[in-house]
């Protein structure tokens, strides 16, 4: 699923569904691709927000997180984590 969520040339939608459903696991790798769509300025802005919101859930499970990450992002990502304090 990761290696789909990264290929830009795949279908928007579906793309979008992996983002999406990619919040359900805590693996490094995943968070690792949502992190690099987050911070990918020249993302579909639609994935973006749902890389954003799975790698909120995530990190909300594990009570994680990391201003120096999230600085990066794109706004469609940061909003997620605007509120949100370890």
């Amino acid at each position: 699923m990761v290696i789909y969520l990264l290929d830009k040339s795949g279908d928007l939608g579906s793309r979008d569904d992996v983002a999406m459903d990619l919040g359900k696991y805590d693996l490094e790798e995943v968070e690792d691709a949502l992190i690099q769509v987050a911070q990918d300025h020249s993302e579909e802005e639609m994935i973006i927000d749902s890389a954003g919101e799975s790698l909120w859930e995530i990190w909300k499970r594990k009570n994680k997180f990391n201003s120096e990450i999230v600085a990066k992002m794109h706004p469609s990502a940061q909003k997620f984590f605007i509120t949100y304090e370890v």
